[in-house]
Parts: C-alpha cells; sequence; structure tokens
C-alpha cells in the first residue's frame, strides 16, 4: 500500500508493545490459584475477568495434530476491548491480534505442531486505564484445507456495479477500492478503470451531513473479473472529542445488494475486506478486519514451521492469492549480516506486497509494507542479523488474510556484508550464510568500527541526514554534537551530518566500553534532519547490541516535520536487558498519551500560586490535574524536575479534552517545561505532567507543578 494507506502507528506500537510485555510470562500465568492449570479443551470455552489490577489472563491447551484451530475471545463489556497472545510451551510468542474498537478478537485457521500451548487474553489498552468486565474464551476445530489455483477469468458485463459506504456522523471517512488488474479509486485518484468516485462527503469537515455516503460506480460494460479490494478510512475527527464510527459498505451488481460489510473504526484506522466476482451472479463478500497491519502470524503457524529452504538463490518467484495468503522462505545467516529483502509485484494484477523477517527463534525482527510512499512493493533494508541461525522471510500481501490484492511476485534476498564480529560460522545444512564474517570475533564490527559491550547501529538507504541520540541512565546524552559521555559512550560515525559528503548507504554508530557500561535505562531518538535534496523519505534500520545480545531491532520511516521515533532498553542490575516499547513522539496528547478526561474526572484540582509534587516512572508516565479558570485568563503553568533524570513535558487541554498548548523544554537550555496560556473560555482545564516521549520516553524522577495567573 502506499503512503496514505498507513494506519496509526502509534496505535500499532502500542497493541505490538503489549504483546512483548506478556508473551514471556505465559506460561506461568496459566494456573488457578491453587495452582491447578487453566485448561482450554477442543469445542470447549472458559469466562474470565479483566479489571486493573488483572488486566490478563493466560490458558493452557493441547494440540495432537491434524485439526484447523481458532481462538475467539468475547468481550461481555461494551467498553472492555480485547487482545490474544499465543506462545508455545516455552513462553516463546508465535501470534497476538487485538480489535481496538469491537468486542471479539481471534486468531484464525492455526494449523500447530503437536504440543502444549498458551494464550493469554488481555485488555488491548493493557496496563492503561480503569475499564473492567468479563469475557468468553473458545477453542473451535475446523477442517484444514490445500490450497487450489485461483482461476484466471475473463472480464465480465455488467449493467451496473457499486461500492457504497455510509454512516451516521459528521466524521471525515473515506472510501477506496482495488481492482484485480490493479488499479485504484479513492479521494486523491477519483476515477480509474471505468469507476468514479461520486462525492468525497464530509471531506476536511467542511459541509458536512449527518448522514453521509460515498459511493464507488462502475460504468455499464465489461469489468476485470476476481478479487476487489475495499478499504475504508478514518482520517478526520469532525467531532470534539473524536469518538469510534460505526460504518456499513454496501456491494451491488446489477442491482442486487450483497451482504453488508460493517464494522467500527478508531481515529486514523483503516479497515480492509474484499468481494470476489466470478460473474454477475457469483459474487461473494469476504468480510474484513481493523488494523490490517497488525503481525497477526497464527493462521500461517503451519508454514512457518516448515519453510521453503532459499538455498542459494538469490531471487525466487511465486503468487499470493486469496488460495495461497503467504509464502514462506529460509535462508542461513551470521551474525552480524546486513540484508535486503525486496519483494515486488510483477506480471500485472493487483498484488500489494508485504515482507515479515523473523528470526532463528521465530521472533519478529522486522516489517514492511511499503518501500517507499510511491510504490506498494516491500522492502527491509540494511537489516542487521542479530545471531548465527535460519532466518524465515514471510511474503505475503497487505491485510494478509483480510486482504483482497493478489498477483505474482519476485523476491530478491541480498547481503551487503559482514557488519559485526561474530562467532565463526560453520556452514548450514542445505546452503551457505549470504556472505560470512572475515574479520576475527571481538575486533571489529560495522564497516570496520570498534565492538564494545553496547553498540548501537543505525543505518538508512538514501543521502539524507538522520540523526540519533542516546541518553543514558545518568541522563547524559550521546548524539552529534557530544560525541563522548562519562558512561563510556563513543560516537565512532555519524554520516551524512549537515548534509556534507552524503553518501547513500550511510551509517551512524555508537559504542560503550564494558568497564564503564551503566545499569539502568537508556532512552534511543531517531529523527530526520534534512532530506539533503533526496525527494522520498528513507527507510532507517535501528539496531542495539547488549554483551551479544540482540535487544532492539527497529525498521521505520523517519516522521517528515522531524518529530522523534523514542524507545528504551534496560540494562538489569542482573545483567539481563529489557526492551520498551517505541512510538514516534507527536507533541499531541491524544496520540501520544490517549483521552486523559476520565481521569479529570478524579485528578488533583490545581490552586494558583500553590505548587503540589509528583513523579514520573514506567509504571506511572504521566499524571493528570485539572484548575478552574475565565475567559481572558493569562497563566503560566510550569513543571520543574526536582529528582532522577526527569526530562519534564507538559500539555495543556481545554475542559473537553482538545489540546491547546505543549511544551517540552522551557528554554533552549531548560529542560524544565512551562506553557504561558491565555484562557480562551470559563472552565476546567486539563494539565498533563510527563516527561520527553510521554509512554515511550526513558527519563523518570520527582518534580514540582504549579498553575499561576501573569500579571
Amino acid at each position: 500500500m502506499e503512503k496514505r494507506l498507513l494506519i496509526s502507528r502509534t496505535r500499532l506500537f502500542l497493541a505490538l508493545g503489549l504483546a512483548a510485555l506478556f508473551v514471556f510470562a505465559s506460561v506461568g500465568l496459566a494456573l488457578a490459584q491453587d495452582g491447578t492449570p487453566r485448561r482450554l479443551t477442543v469445542g470447549g470455552s472458559v469466562t474470565g475477568t479483566l479489571s486493573e489490577q488483572t488486566f490478563a489472563q493466560t490458558y493452557t491447551f493441547e494440540v495432537t495434530g491434524g485439526a484447523l484451530l481458532t481462538l475467539t475471545a468475547v468481550s461481555n463489556t461494551p467498553e472492555l476491548t480485547l487482545a490474544l497472545i499465543l506462545t508455545d510451551a516455552n513462553g516463546q510468542p508465535l501470534a497476538q491480534n487485538a480489535n481496538l474498537s469491537g468486542a471479539e478478537v481471534s486468531l484464525s485457521n492455526l494449523s500447530l505442531p503437536s504440543g502444549i500451548y498458551y494464550v493469554t487474553v488481555l485488555r488491548s489498552s493493557g496496563a492503561q486505564g480503569a475499564v473492567s468486565g468479563q469475557f468468553t474464551l473458545s477453542l473451535s476445530a475446523g477442517t484444514l484445507a490445500s490450497p487450489t489455483p485461483v482461476p484466471t477469468l475473463a472480464p465480465i458485463t455488467v449493467s451496473n456495479m457499486s461500492v457504497a459506504l455510509s454512516w451516521a456522523t459528521i466524521d471525515d471517512l473515506d472510501l477506496e477500492v482495488r481492482d484485480p488488474i490493479g488499479n485504484s479509486v479513492f479521494w486523491g485518484n477519483t476515477a480509474a478503470g471505468g469507476a468514479t468516485l461520486l462525492a468525497n462527503v464530509n471531506n476536511g469537515c467542511t459541509n458536512t451531513v449527518s448522514s453521509p455516503i460515498e459511493t464507488i460506480r462502475w460504468a455499464p460494460g465489461r469489468v476485470p473479473a476476481g478479487s476487489y479490494e475495499i478499504l475504508v478510512y478514518y482520517n478526520r475527527a469532525c467531532r470534539q472529542p473524536p469518538a469510534p464510527v460505526d460504518f456499513t459498505v454496501t456491494v451491488t451488481v446489477n442491482g442486487r445488494a450483497q451482504p453488508p460489510i460493517q464494522g467500527r473504526l478508531n481515529l486514523n484506522d483503516q479497515y480492509v475486506a474484499s468481494f470476489i466476482l466470478e460473474s454477475p451472479e457469483a459474487v461473494s463478500v469476504q468480510q474484513g478486519g481493523a488494523n490490517p497491519l497488525l503481525l497477526n502470524l497464527t493462521p500461517f503457524a503451519a508454514q512457518i514451521s516448515a519453510p521453503q529452504p532459499l538455498g542459494g538463490r538469490t531471487s525466487v518467484r511465486s503468487r499470493i492469492d486469496r488460495n495461497n495468503q503467504v509464502d514462506v522462505w529460509s535462508f542461513e545467516g551470521v551474525a552480524g549480516q546486513v540484508v535486503n529483502i525486496a519483494m515486488n509485484a510483477v506480471d500485472g494484477g493487483s498484488l500489494d506486497p508485504q515482507l515479515i523477517l523473523l528470526g532463528p527463534d521465530r521472533a519478529v525482527l522486522a516489517s514492511n509494507d511499503d518501500a517507499s510512499p510511491e510504490t506498494r512493493n516491500a522492502l527491509i533494508a540494511n537489516q542487521l542479523l542479530p545471531v548465527n541461525g535460519t532466518y524465515v522471510i514471510i511474503a505475503t500481501r497487505f491485510g494478509k488474510n483480510i486482504g483482497g490484492t493478489e498477483g505474482n511476485y519476485e523476491l530478491t534476498l541480498s547481503g551487503t556484508g559482514a557488519l559485526v564480529a561474530a562467532q565463526t560460522p560453520v556452514a548450514p545444512e542445505g546452503g551457505a550464510p549470504i556472505i560470512a564474517p572475515t574479520q576475527p570475533a571481538g575486533e571489529v564490527g560495522l564497516a570496520g568500527l570498534p565492538v564494545g559491550a553496547m553498540n548501537i547501529s543505525l543505518t538508512w538507504n538514501s543521502r539524507a541526514d538522520v540523526r540519533l541520540l542516546v541518553r543514558d541512565p545518568e541522563n547524559r546524552s550521546l548524539f552529534s554534537d557530544v560525541r563522548n559521555t562519562p558512561s563510556g559512550g563513543i560516537l565512532a560515525r555519524q554520516d551524512n551530518l549537515n548534509c556534507n559528503n552524503p553518501t547513500s548507504a550511510p551509517i551512524t554508530y555508537a559504542v560503550w566500553q564494558a568497564d564503564r557500561l551503566l545499569t539502568g535505562t537508556y532512552e534511543v531518538q531517531v529523527w530526520l534532519r534534512n532530506l539533503c535534496g533526496e525527494t522520498l523519505l528513507p527507510t532507517y534500520a535501528l539496531n542495539v547490541n547488549v554483551r551479544g545480545q540482540q535487544v532492539l531491532s527497529v525498521q521505520e520511516q523517519p516522521d517528515i516535520n522531524g518529530r522523534l521515533y523514542v524507545t528504551t532498553f534496560t540494562i538489569n542490575p542482573d545483567g539481563t536487558v529489557s526492551a520498551g516499547r517505541g512510538a514516534v513522539f507527536f507533541n499531541e496528547a491524544l496520540r501520544d498519551i490517549g483521552d486523559v478526561r476520565d481521569r479529570a474526572d478524579v485528578a488533583e484540582a490545581l490552586i494558583y500560586g500553590r505548587p503540589t509534587f509528583g513523579s514520573v516512572d514506567n509504571v506511572s508516565p504521566f499524571t493528570v490535574y485539572t484548575f478552574q479558570a475565565r475567559a481572558g485568563d493569562r497563566v503560566r503553568i510550569s513543571m520543574r524536575a526536582t529528582g532522577g533524570t526527569l526530562d519534564p513535558a507538559l500539555y495543556l487541554l481545554d475542559p473537553s479534552g482538545v489540546q491547546i498548548a505543549f511544551n517540552d523544554d522551557a528554554a533552549p537550555n531548560d529542560v524544565n517545561a512551562r506553557i504561558d496560556a491565555v484562557i480562551p473560555a470559563d472552565g476546567r482545564y486539563i494539565i498533563i505532567a510527563t516527561r520527553f516521549g510521554a509512554l515511550t520516553g526513558g527519563t523518570t524522577g520527582s518534580f514540582e507543578v504549579a498553575v499561576a495567573p501573569i500579571r
């Protein structure tokens, strides 16, 4: 998919980060209070309760093989939305799925090897929020069917055909349809392949109507037969505060309306479904789902357990369609290699490729849907391999099992060299590594740079100036202006700095010495400083390795407006390392933290001129306060760090929860936060006291917050 199809990355990272929090604890959780296992049987169901104190419940089940399994969790409380995580007997994550707006979530079409498995049901909000309620979890079995080829059908003649999107609010929803030969009709391309978008209703929240309908209609005549993909977007909230929107999509062929597609979307989310047109009389609607980029790999567990080795091949061709939604390939990799994996649609069709790379432990290392905003082809670029072993490439399509695009593709695997010294590799059975290290272990690393106890690399694929900053547990930052820290950090290389002598294969590399490596939380920031004449956003790969352990492996595109991607990792006193979640820090409360109006009802009310005190940590990364003000009042809100490493940040919201102002630094050399504002109307105003990075930041400590009139 192209840039317009990207879902809210904040919401996606929250969902995936949520999975990481619980997956390794799943085995121990599958016990009742008396120590007996909480078992789930095929054809049976269990009920459970989730609350602010118990936001996850885990159950165990056994697979004997030969059946197609589906796990389904249904909330009995409208406000309680759910997520599912599936793990094997060792607690290794296999798949996860989350429904951020509906009552039901499932992991469908599981074909698992025989063994013991654990499924965790949790609130999709994780530990945040106070919502509670009961759920029902069921395990059902079906029949495993072999895929059959999709026939190529000649165009058919219709007297009329349309796809209509309807909803019942003034919000700006949008419709897109992709036909079987790659044509796409949406608000930015209103006519293609004989189809026309009749009106872009509620566009930009102007001339809004409360019962809008958007319709894409085909002219009478010949239309392509095959799979049509339907996309629904919630692009702008015209009501404040934003609220979920229910919608209906109706497909009509020759005057005959098909069964409706119904769904619900939150702001910035999208929904994908499809319909198969074989003839005017043979139309089948495929119900879909929201958040199609969530990495729910459970339906493909059988293929993942038995991938097709690439061997010595550097490229292969295959096909993705409704009967073959994924191909799973494998290759042997060596710790320290950097690889590029490309998946390009070929030979026509409508395929929108998506790539997912799994490590030897079958955990997701990287994924990509679009190599750039101008293409639907997928590219995992500059991916550092953390360990020796068998890596798995999943070649699929946008939406995977709920998507609707189909076509042939070419998969290409290439290596750019052995970049981090590792153990001397042994040639694996069935093929050799792409490129083996040529330097002795422990002597050199990325591009000949030194290897230390901790190594952080940032690589990207253009001449742009992309920056890296690492903040250590003593609140000292390593970046282009400060290339050494007392904790032993050295910025050994920074390419394309200020667009000087730019290279198209740049590297930024930081290394820490073993004898000075601190325990505690490290914060990592990545941002785009300058495109340096490039017309496309680069794709970057961020990798963190601590004492030989791959801690973080992130592939992203930087924010075009220079906003920072922020993530953390923690070196614990016992030597273990844990990764935090990451996301772009938007400086927007609703995107960085969420809706806090429910917290405002019980928040501490600030009194003018009287400071109050609080703290920020990884369990409680923000605190909500309120104060009363009248229209025209001039106020100063200040937040001052009083202990720890805290880098304060403030949001000011109006009584309805709409953001008025944000501040991170009161002055260029002052990390404390301050907002000066003129109050627009009488009412109770909301303050959020947090840290730079909010939920994904790494600084912690105590603070003083106050509101005072400006005379």
